[in-house]
Parts: structure tokens; C-alpha cells; sequence
């Protein structure tokens, strides 16, 4: 902005005073400013609120499901030999796994050695047959040494790995191996490629067992509690219902003791998640309770604040159901003085161990789906706040609105400034100029009137 104080008539700056009046004429402005960052900052917090509550949501939806319930343990009397895990649906007893043989996958190498560079073929066709597959035909169309026979039979994708093994110094040998354990990957082929490389076995068919296979493709072979088990893995899940055995090796004549049973601590485990998840989202709600106190920016005093604790503690002190058990107090859980959520470990465990199914059921809700649970209710009263159509995406969505709307006055009112900043600042320099020429015409008739005194 161009100058206009006035030098010599009272020394008046126009700059001060228009930069003064704007001052004055943009409080407005400067208001809804300060509104719209306080309504960006609540809609961050409750953007927060959306996260905190959203882990809570997911641990109560863990104690609403029955699986999740029936939480077991599993352990073997030699994981050297049987390894086990849990998933869900797995039922409590002792298996007795006795493993006479792991699956393996076939592994045939060439009789016939060559250096890295020796060529192996000129021409000819290997024809392999994995399984039940229909055969894939790879084809020798030039000279080509091992290494790229190997990459040959690779690039097949039929089901085999080829490998290039030195066995002895520069010298090499051609290994084709399975992909897959089990006789159902086993592998057999046949091979026009010349004199350059060579397989073990007479007729011309390569691969077949007992064929001079480096391994013989073979199915896992066991019994669980007697009953004989043939598996082309040696991963089983479908032998001991919810659990998965792992054969890590054979051993006929010793017996391993696969035990599933109940666990306690797991469950335990599930409802300190949920009592966290519940206690972090308290602690942010003291949060903005304390900012709401010392005069700063929250959403402490917002409705759907006061309403979800309000909700989430009568929800959590409420009965669910019509088991025996109706009231999650009557498991330990509980708030202390300061509304924290507590557990009771001791009470806790004397529920489950005394009734387990009766904890289930006031958690999980019956069996037969007609009562919800009190962990279902809990998964369903925080949906009704954290999910996409929920109360706080609602609260979000209105102070977006505020803030849209303010964002349109204040632009308006920008615009109005600048008109008004320029229409002052044009009668202030317009007054300038009249003063200069006052101020010049002074000077004219002091001049004046000395030429007269002189007479």
C-alpha cells in the first residue's frame, strides 16, 4: 500500500490509521476464525474417539463369538516328533499319534555328471508325467548344458523343481524334485535328449519307485488313537478336530500324547482386552473433561460424549440374557472408585471353572442365537456410535457442516474487507492530497504577507 502520511500539517498517519480500523473492522473475521479452528480440533478429537472405540468394539465382538469362547490348549508329549496347534471349533480330549512315516516328495537325479559348461543335449524331448496331471513335453531345440535344462524344465511350471547339484569338484548332476509331498506328487518321464545325460531305470520310463530315485515320493503314514491315517502332508488338520498336527518326524515305536483341553488364561486373556480397550477410552474421556475444565478445546460437554459413558457403564452393569448367569459382575468384572474397570482374577476363574458353559452363555448369548449376550449387546451399543452411520460419525459430520458454513462467511467477509480497506484507503490518500494543497496554499499567504509588511 502506497504511503500517505502527511508531512508538515499536524503529522497525521493515515497508514496507522487504516491499518487501525481494520483492526477494529476485521474482529469479526478473526471470531469465526478462532470458532472454525476450535470446530477442526473437536472434529479431530472425536476422530480419535472413532479410533478408541473402534478397538473397543473389536474386543467385545472377540467375547461375543461362542468360538472365540471355546478357548483350548493344546500340547504333545514330544513336539520333537508331533507338533500341535488350536483354532477354533477344537474339542477337548487326549489323542494318542503314533508316526510311522512322513510324507516326502520325490527327488530324482541324473546318473550322469557334466561340467558347468558341458553341453548335455542337442536335441530331444523330456516328457513328464506329475500325478494325475496331463503330461508336459520339454523340448530340446539346440545344444543345452545343465543349467539350462534346468532352467528349461523351471519355466514348465509342471509341477517339479529342477536344481544343478555339485557332487564332486566341477562336476555336476541334474536333480528334479516335487513340488509337493506325497505319492500324489510323485513323477515319472520319459527322455529322448540323447547320450549326454542319463537316468536310472531300464525300460525307458524314468522316476518310478524303487527306480534308483535319490527319494521315493511317499504319503505320511499314522495312527491317532489306533486308528490308521494316510496323508500326502505332513501338516494335518482334519485328524483331531480344531487342531492341526505337525509330523516333524517318524518314530514307530514311540507314542506321542496330543492333550487338548480348556483355557482358562486365553479367555482371561480376551476379557483384559476388553477391559483395557474400555479403561484407554475412559482415560481419553478424563482427558477432555479436564481440557473442557481449563477453558481449552474438547468435546468433553458434546452429547454423544456424555451419552456413550453413560450407555457403556449401564450396558456393563446390566443383566444380558436368561442363563444362570445374567450380570458380568457375577465373573468379577467390575469398576473400581475411580470408574476404571476392573476383573476380579479370583472370581473370574472360580466362574469358568464352576460353570464354564453359563460364562459362554452371558457372554456369547445362547446357543440357539435367541439371546444376544452381554458381550454382543456391548459389540452392538458401541457399533451404534463408532460404525459409518453412527452417532460420532454424525457429530463429525455436523461440525463439518459448521465448518463449511463459516468457511463461506469468512470468505465473504474477506472479500467485504478488502473492499472496505480499499475504499478508506482511498479517502485517506484523497485527504492527504487536500491537505497538501491547504498546506501549500499556507505557505502561499505567508509569503504574501511578508512581501507586504515590507510597505
Amino acid at each position: 500500500m502506497p504511503s500517505v502520511t502527511l508531512s508538515g500539517f499536524n503529522n497525521i498517519d493515515f497508514s496507522a490509521i487504516l491499518e487501525a480500523v481494520m483492526v477494529q473492522e476485521r474482529v469479526p473475521f478473526t471470531a469465526l476464525g478462532s470458532k472454525k479452528a476450535a470446530l477442526q480440533q473437536q472434529n479431530t478429537q472425536f476422530g480419535a474417539l472413532a479410533g478408541k472405540l473402534s478397538s473397543l468394539q473389536s474386543a467385545a465382538e472377540k467375547l461375543s463369538s461362542p468360538d472365540s469362547l471355546s478357548v483350548l490348549a493344546a500340547t504333545s508329549s514330544d513336539p520333537a516328533i508331533v507338533g500341535v496347534s488350536t483354532s477354533s471349533g477344537s474339542t477337548a480330549g487326549v489323542n494318542d499319534v503314533v508316526v510311522s512315516q512322513r510324507a516326502k516328495a520325490q527327488v530324482t537325479a541324473s546318473t550322469s555328471t557334466a561340467t558347468a559348461d558341458q553341453t548335455v543335449t542337442t536335441g530331444g524331448t523330456l516328457s513328464l508325467l506329475v500325478g494325475a496331471q496331463p503330461p508336459v513335453n520339454i523340448v530340446a531345440s539346440g545344444s543345452m548344458t545343465l543349467r539350462q535344462l534346468a532352467d528349461a524344465i523351471n519355466d514348465a511350471d509342471a509341477g517339479v523343481q529342477a536344481s544343478v547339484v555339485q557332487v564332486t569338484p566341477g562336476n555336476y548332476r541334474l536333480v528334479v524334485t516335487s513340488t509337493q509331498t506325497g505319492t500324489e506328487g510323485g513323477f515319472t518321464f520319459t527322455s529322448t535328449l540323447g547320450n549326454g545325460i542319463t537316468f536310472g531305470g531300464a525300460d525307458g520310463t524314468y522316476g518310478q519307485p524303487g527306480d534308483g530315485n535319490a527319494v521315493d515320493a511317499q504319503d505320511a503314514e499314522l495312527t491317532v488313537n489306533n486308528v490308521p491315517v494316510t496323508s500326502s502332508t505332513n501338516t494335518l488338520t482334519d485328524v483331531v478336530p480344531g487342531a492341526t498336527l505337525t509330523l516333524n518326524a517318524e518314530d514307530e515305536n514311540k507314542t506321542v500324547r496330543v492333550s487338548v483341553s480348556r483355557d482358562p488364561e486365553a479367555l482371561r486373556n480376551q476379557v483384559d482386552g476388553f477391559v483395557k480397550a474400555y479403561n484407554d477410552l475412559v482415560g481419553w474421556v478424563n482427558e477432555q473433561r479436564t481440557a473442557a475444565t481449563e477453558g481449552k478445546t474438547s468435546v468433553a460437554r458434546e452429547a454423544v460424549v456424555r451419552g456413550l459413558h453413560a450407555d457403556l457403564r449401564a450396558a456393563i452393569l446390566g443383566e444380558h440374557g436368561e442363563g444362570t448367569l445374567t450380570r458380568l459382575a457375577a465373573v468379577g468384572i467390575g469398576f473400581d472408585r475411580t470408574g476404571l474397570m476392573t476383573v476380579d482374577a479370583g472370581a473370574f476363574a472360580d466362574a469358568v471353572d464352576a460353570d464354564p458353559s453359563a460364562v459362554q452363555e452371558l457372554f456369547a448369548g445362547a446357543g440357539d442365537g435367541t439371546t444376544h449376550g452381554g458381550f454382543g449387546d456391548l459389540a452392538d451399543l458401541v457399533g451404534s456410535y463408532a460404525d459409518s452411520g453412527g452417532l460420532v460419525k454424525k457429530a463429525q459430520e455436523r461440525i463439518d457442516d459448521q465448518v463449511r458454513q463459516i468457511s463461506g462467511r469468512m470468505d465473504v467477509l474477506d472479500a467485504q474487507l478488502t473492499l472496505r480497506r480499499n475504499s478508506l484507503q482511498a479517502e485517506f490518500i484523497a485527504a492527504d492530497q487536500a491537505m497538501q494543497r491547504l498546506n501549500s496554499q499556507v505557505n502561499s499567504l505567508t509569503a504574501l504577507g511578508g512581501q507586504y509588511r515590507l510597505f
